[in-house]
């Protein structure tokens, strides 16, 4: 749930105005009242969103990754039926190809 709400808040129009938010106001308050005067505090708070953030992301791949994995795995498993299948009807159609020969020779007396 905190990863739903998190992705959520990471949405591109979202994480903007809340970083432009963010920004404006530590910018303003170091310059109006020496807030973060070594903006350490304001570094911190950036580094730790982008560890959460790479965090997140590398979840969301590995997750992305699986259901991937998972879907072609169906579609080889689809690809091999339809091959035997295949390979089916052309024996089928050999075998009936080979009866019209013979039926053929048969109805024309011309056996070999």
């Amino acid at each position: 749930m905190l990863k739903s709400v998190y992705l959520k808040f990471r949405e591109e129009r979202i994480f903007l105005r809340a970083l432009c938010v963010f920004v404006f106001t530590a910018l303003t308050l170091h310059y109006m009242i020496g807030y973060d005067p070594d903006w350490g505090g304001t570094n911190l708070t950036l580094s730790i969103e982008a560890a959460i953030a790479s965090a997140v992301i590398m979840m969301e791949q590995k997750r992305s990754g699986d259901v991937q994995k998972k879907l072609l795995e169906a579609i080889l498993a689809m690809a091999e039926a339809q091959r035997d299948m295949l390979s089916d009807h052309t024996s089928l159609l050999r075998s009936i190809r080979d009866a019209d020969e013979r039926l053929l020779k048969t109805l024309t007396g011309k056996e070999e």
